[in-house]
């Protein structure tokens, strides 16, 4: 236990090197809402790492995810045991939506995936130094042909943060002591353009997205703003005063890095018609954990079990705690789980068809090699022996 947390500690603390610099108080928030955050799932985490596998039977948090009502009494936080849990390998299962893509770039420089386009393409990022990067590149997952794009102006301290894709364009955000600078290039390349400064003080930005027409992001004490992608003025979004960015056109409160006894977006609001949705409370005997777009997980107050069901409280179903980072499945289906038992791994979940697959991670998970969806909850990637990995979600029937 003693090994994950150090290595928990030790990913979260190079992280936090590498990010783009804030002035003491931002800094000293976000460090705060990263230990809350990290409390909350800090027993499905650390559970799922503490797998003992014994006799050709991993014991772990929880079963085989199969649907399970909740019981009217409240679920117990016992756990259920694994027996030798197997799966194909994921690009045998789901062939269609998985590529494996180049490590490197020609300079030798690490290239890293950012987001899935419309057109089957992806933004990738290339660098040197983590979290620094110095090129963006559009990779074509069926063609394999890697393009560059443009150059990413570097900041003397931190780097670009927060790329988003859309109408064309891809944009991303640098920081100064006291302001954001907001940058765009088209997708068919050129040279990247600042757009504009934004002054936020000890404030930083959260979220970022392109739509109609604007850079439209966030900053982590609550409000939405918009500026032109030709440039101008930046100004608050309509409806989105006090709100977080979650995924255009939804925003809401808490924000991400919420108050340690509420769970994030409970309060969404469409920032293009109005429209709002308030998550059900928790069932009985559970606490929302977090909510997106579609859905919310549930858990037990110790961790053990955890639930998702739509924001309304309808369709409820157990699904598998291990190694699952607290959020709400990938399209509103896909799960992280354990797998196996000689030789303990991790797989992707369907909750939607009971369907599980061997992802091939085996000690690059102890490393932190644990795919999460993006905020789309479209895209997943990893690096294991064999080569970097991307599963498009919404490629699964």
């Amino acid at each position: 236990m003693a090994d994950i947390e150090e290595r928990l500690s030790r990913t979260l603390g190079n992280v936090a090197e590498r990010a783009p610099r804030l002035n003491a108080s931002a800094a000293e928030r976000l460090e705060t809402g990263y230990r809350r955050r990290r409390n909350r799932f800090q027993a499905l985490l650390a559970a799922a790492a503490v797998t003992v596998v014994t006799g050709g039977v991993a014991v772990g948090l929880r079963g085989v995810g199969d649907e399970i009502a909740l019981p009217a009494a409240g679920p117990s936080d016992v756990p259920s045991a694994v027996i030798g849990v197997t799966a194909e390998p994921v690009g045998k299962v789901w062939p269609q939506a998985v590529w494996k893509m180049p490590v490197k770039d020609p300079e030798g420089r690490e290239l890293r995936p950012v987001a899935l386009t419309d057109d089957g393409k992806l933004l990738v990022k290339a660098w040197r130094e983590v979290e620094r990067p110095e090129v963006l590149y559009l990779y074509d997952l069926a063609g394999g042909d890697l393009r560059k794009i443009a150059d990413v102006p570097r900041p003397k301290r931190g780097g670009a943060a927060h790329f988003g894709v859309g109408e064309g364009l891809v944009a991303w955000w640098t920081a100064t002591k006291t302001s954001v600078h907001l940058w765009a290039v088209p997708l068919t390349g050129g040279e990247a353009r600042r757009v504009a400064e934004h002054k936020i003080g000890d404030d930083m930005v959260d979220n970022l997205a392109v739509a109609k027409g604007a850079i439209v992001f966030s900053v982590g004490k609550g409000g939405v703003f918009s500026v032109p992608v030709n440039g101008g003025r930046v100004t608050p979004v309509e409806r989105g005063t006090g709100l977080n960015l979650l995924s255009w056109p939804w925003a809401g409160s808490p924000g991400a890095w919420s108050p340690p006894d509420k769970a994030p977006f409970t309060h969404l609001v469409n920032l293009e018609t109005g429209q709002t949705s308030d998550a059900a409370p928790a069932s009985q005997g559970t606490q929302l954990l977090a909510c997106g777009v579609q859905s919310c997980l549930e858990t037990t107050p110790g961790g053990a079990r955890a639930f998702t069901r739509q924001r309304d409280g309808a369709q409820q179903q157990e699904v598998p705690t291990g190694f699952q980072i607290p959020e709400p499945p990938g399209q509103s289906r896909f799960y992280v789980r354990l797998i196996g038992s000689d030789a303990p791994g991790l797989g992707l979940y369907d909750l939607k068809t009971d369907t599980l697959a061997d992802l091939g991670i085996r000690e690059e998970a102890s490393q932190g090699e644990v795919p999460v969806a993006d905020r789309a909850g479209r895209m997943m990637t990893y690096q294991i022996k064999s080569g970097r990995y991307v599963i498009d979600l919404s490629k699964i029937p």
